[in-house]
């Protein structure tokens, strides 16, 4: 079975809290800085242990900060009719997954401003540990992490507050100008274009504390703002495609009688009975009558040649658990977010407990395509 890029942790009130691989490299960095530079550099004279256990607590509740940062935006936007079911940490940060964008720019701007007003209260809580601690006598590495702990809560809700999308102060923007101009599109793009641009200032802030000598501060600020330009172009094709999509459900795009592989057919019966005969890159797997799961070429590429010929379907596909499974009822847009997060091409649609039918990635493409195309046509026929 091929792995996500991403590792579910816990759920909290419904939200599923999910990792990307990357952050694993971005924690474990701020532990080394931590330990091997920031606390020994401005808090001398403990030993290594210390500051190794004191980094990685500091870490941990700089990750716990984040993902209070994400719930709050959950809260928020669940209560406001905008339902958010996954959140996921990233290198830089993280997202909470809107199953759809916003109705209203009202809506928008209470989504948005609800994570930096969550940091700078938590920055606030922090620094009244800190208080606390020195007041109390408490050991000073403690002080310092509570200390640590409000700096960097007050960096997140400052940084998220810049102008662009993304960013919080981007969709804040976004939410402003969509107020002024009544078109969701242009204001999309207008704070898109301010991220992009935010992403290049921070690029080339980046590479001049290079040639400065501070390579590794730099170098954070370069990748931040390459990451920055890239997801606000993202997000502003991400709109175009969900107002391509209209209000489209799964149901409507779904193959209702797929072509499925035998749970107990070897791979190389599959690849010859299936792969080449039908050509499409994927299917549901069944097993006594049920459908079990899903297979697609990179599970069989994954399937080395030689135990082709002994091994069966139903040991290299993807059970049919709920990250390949999507209601019929949801928007096409929601299957198209599942399908990037779980990194698959193809989800099993459901009727209740029942698998109805198969939408792939291929169909959605082709149906936005012609939406597309249709839009751009209008005009001249008119």
């Amino acid at each position: 079975m091929t792995p996500s890029r991403t590792l579910d942790l816990l759920r909290v009130g419904g939200v599923q809290v999910a990792i990307d691989w990357s952050w694993v490299l971005i924690f474990a960095l701020v532990v080394w800085s931590l330990a091997a530079g920031y606390f020994p550099s401005e808090y001398p004279g403990y030993g290594a242990a210390g500051y190794w256990v004191i980094a990685a607590a500091a870490a941990l509740l700089f990750f716990a900060s984040v993902v209070i940062h994400e719930l709050a935006h959950a809260a928020v936007a669940n209560r406001l009719g905008q339902p958010v079911r996954r959140i996921t940490l990233f290198i830089f940060g993280g997202m909470a997954h809107l199953t759809r964008e916003p109705s209203e720019a009202a809506t928008e701007l209470q989504i948005a401003a609800v994570g930096p007003l969550t940091s700078f209260a938590l920055a606030g809580a922090f620094w009244g540990v800190a208080a606390w601690c020195a007041h109390a006598g408490a050991p000073r590495l403690v002080e310092a992490m509570a200390r640590y702990l409000a700096y960097i809560n007050t960096a997140l809700a400052v940084f998220n507050l810049l102008p662009g999308f993304p960013l919080d102060g981007g969709r804040i923007l976004r939410a402003l100008l969509w107020l002024r101009w009544r078109d969701l599109r242009r204001a999309t793009a207008r704070a898109a274009d301010w991220g992009a641009g935010i992403g290049f200032g921070l690029m080339a802030l980046g590479v001049l504390e290079i040639f400065a000598g501070a390579l590794v501060g730099g170098l954070w600020l370069v990748f931040i703002g390459m990451f920055l330009r890239g997801a606000a172009r993202t997000g502003y094709r991400s709109l175009l495609v969900d107002q391509a999509l209209g209000g489209a459900t799964v149901r409507d795009l779904m193959i209702t009688d797929p072509v499925a592989v035998p749970g107990d057919a070897t791979v190389a019966e599959a690849i010859e009975a299936h792969f080449l005969h039908h050509g499409f890159g994927g299917y549901p797997v069944t097993q006594g009558g049920e459908i079990a799961g899903l297979v697609s070429l990179r599970q069989v590429r994954e399937c080395p040649p030689v135990e082709r010929p002994r091994r069966r379907v139903r040991e290299i596909m993807r059970p049919a658990d709920a990250p390949v499974r999507i209601a019929a009822t949801a928007p096409v847009a929601e299957a198209l977010r599942q399908m990037v997060e779980v990194d698959t091409g193809r989800l099993l649609v459901t009727d209740g407990p029942r698998v109805i039918g198969l939408i792939t990635r291929t169909g959605i493409t082709r149906f936005i395509q012609i939406r597309v195309d249709q839009e751009d046509e209008a005009p001249r026929a008119a």
